[in-house]
């Protein structure tokens, strides 16, 4: 384990000392090296390059697609919508009048900025726990970013923060202001370019996607973890990055792609031989016979 924590160690220093938040790579290198050091570094890239190829080529069409969308060209339904139904004022400012205290805005950091880890670590844990779940959940979330990829260039959506100056974009004006370093303007202003793309929340999708497989694994062991994507929830409406109707649609791109995975994935790799030569670890398992019932065979 030493190599592995020297590496974050020294992850930490670097972005405690240059102010910035480490992205998903530095955590993917990470386990790469856990890998080497427990010898299954070749099936660690095997595995894990169908997740890494998905995860940038998002990342990459992601920045491609909004450096091609301007304001002018955004959609106005989120706003109009949640104008109409509170009154002619954004949710957004309605929390951020009603109960806005600093211990608010830094957990709501705190939980904002776990989407930037927590898929690629729950990815991690699936491959070590399930590798059968960890191709489906590769399946699903490559599902659910592209699906919201081709959402952002033909509906391209402003956050509150932008539509509206009267939203506090609490992130930058605020955590950033306090902290003394621009954490979040260099996350969000030049890690994430895509200032268009609050519909559908990936910020509210992938926790929510995250939770539907750990329930589906680990039952009410899992139940707990609900409060990651609720915490998420809440703080993009707080923090003013995302309208209520962007939250519940990033719900439903995660909830239409996990079903996409458990109902009909193995329906196609079924009668798909290429998705059976490339998935095989999503064809069920054989039924194991007991003893008993081997017991029972070998009497008759």
């Amino acid at each position: 384990m030493l190599f592995p924590v020297v590496y974050l160690i020294a992850i930490a220093i670097f972005s405690i000392t240059y102010s910035i938040i480490p992205g998903p790579e530095f955590l993917i290198l990470a386990f790469l090296i856990y890998a080497a050091y427990n010898k299954t570094t070749w099936r660690f890239l095997k595995d894990w390059l169908p997740f890494i190829t998905v995860f940038i080529s998002y990342e990459i069409m992601r920045g491609i697609v909004g450096s091609a969308i301007t304001q002018e060209v955004c959609h106005l339904g989120p706003y109009i919508l949640e104008m109409g139904i509170f009154n002619n004022q954004l949710p957004s400012i309605l929390l951020q009048s009603a109960i806005r205290f600093p211990i608010l805005d830094y957990a709501g950091a705190a939980f904002y900025s776990l989407h930037f880890f927590a898929p690629t670590i729950f990815a991690y844990i699936l491959w070590r726990a399930s590798p059968p779940n960890y191709w489906k959940y590769t399946v699903a979330f490559g599902i659910c970013t592209y699906a919201a990829l081709i959402t952002f260039l033909f509906y391209p959506v402003a956050p509150p923060w932008i539509q509206d100056p009267s939203v506090l974009r609490i992130l930058t004006e605020s955590v950033d202001a306090n902290l003394g370093i621009p954490v979040y303007r260099t996350m969000f202003d030049f890690v994430s370019p895509n200032q268009f793309a609050a519909f559908p929340s990936m910020h509210s999708a992938l926790p929510f996607l995250i939770s539907l497989f750990a329930i589906k694994i680990w039952k009410k062991k899992a139940l707990p973890i609900l409060i990651f994507p609720i915490g998420v929830w809440f703080s993009a409406v707080y923090l003013g990055e995302h309208y209520i109707v962007d939250v519940l649609g990033g719900i439903a791109y995660a909830l239409i792609a996990f079903v996409a995975v458990e109902k009909l994935l193995p329906l196609l790799t079924k009668k798909n031989g290429l998705l059976r030569r490339y998935l095989p670890q999503l064809k069920p398992p054989e039924k194991q016979s007991t003893k008993e019932e081997d017991k029972q065979k070998i009497d008759a």
